[in-house]
């Protein structure tokens, strides 16, 4: 009788430790533990797949669990790669904090879709506040959700999340030379098709991309004027969606994934 072949595909583990080009052991954190023992039921001497978030990766075997809840993982072969994105651009995005938990989502999607940094605003028209005393654990909550995102996806290096601004002071943090754009709609607004095309003459030249995206009623017309006063109408692009009015995450989702396959992140 034939040998019956592995076909499953190899789970993929996060590790804070950076991934050494030589091999050796590791021990996974409890909770990375719990996930690999309990949810996907590995035991000693299944391979699996290990990444540090900066991208490197590496194969690896489970080996033993220790008192502490600490799987020790073997590692055989590293697999240095940058993710799926090749950047010369960075890539920042600011989207005003939403409701009922659906920053969360918009952590995911940042993560899935390449971003480099994920930095939610509070504006005039946003309806969410947080807690001082609580910011800490909605924070690690979005990092364990891009953890988890960047091992499901494949894309290796983890979205760095800041902690929760004001729009005028996320704002006014930017170097003066970073390109600003801010999605408002209004009759002097750059289309979106218009903006990606100017965008795509400048290849080379913008070294990083701020993307400032607001709730469903927008930014303040007084959060515009105090931006295109602060910016000195430089470096600064106000850019439309249309006459249809989408929903912030629908918005965010979708400006961030045309960014993305518009390749115009990419060398060229």
């Amino acid at each position: 009788m034939a040998k019956k072949t592995q076909t499953r595909k190899l789970r993929r583990f996060f590790t804070q430790q950076k991934l050494q080009h030589t091999p050796h052991d590791l021990w996974l954190d409890p909770a990375e533990t719990h996930h690999l023992k309990n949810i996907v039921r590995l035991r000693p001497g299944d391979s699996c797949l290990v990444t540090d978030g900066q991208g490197g990766e590496a194969e690896a075997v489970v080996g033993e669990f220790d008192a502490e809840g600490r799987a020790c993982l073997q590692i055989r072969k590293i697999l240095v790669r940058t993710g799926s994105f090749d950047d010369a651009v960075t890539l920042r995005v600011f989207p005003v904090m939403l409701r009922k938990g659906k920053t969360d989502l918009l952590v995911e999607k940042a993560q899935e879709l390449g971003a480099h940094e994920f930095c939610p605003v509070t504006s005039e028209h946003c309806e969410v506040q947080i807690a001082e005393e609580k910011t800490g654990k909605i924070v690690e909550r979005w990092n364990r959700i891009a953890r988890e995102a960047s091992k499901q996806s494949g894309n290796l290096k983890v979205l760095r999340i800041r902690e929760p601004q004001e729009f005028k002071k996320a704002l006014a943090a930017l170097p003066p030379e970073e390109l600003v754009v801010i999605f408002h709609p209004g009759p002097d607004a750059l289309t979106f098709p218009a903006w990606l095309k100017r965008f795509a003459e400048t290849k080379g030249a913008v070294k990083a991309l701020n993307i400032f995206v607001g709730p469903e009623g927008g930014f303040s017309e007084d959060e515009i004027r105090w931006a295109r006063w602060h910016r000195k109408e430089k470096n600064l692009h106000l850019v439309g969606l249309g006459e249809i009015l989408f929903k912030a995450d629908t918005a965010f989702i979708g400006i961030l994934a045309s960014i993305r396959f518009s390749n115009i992140l990419v060398a060229s």
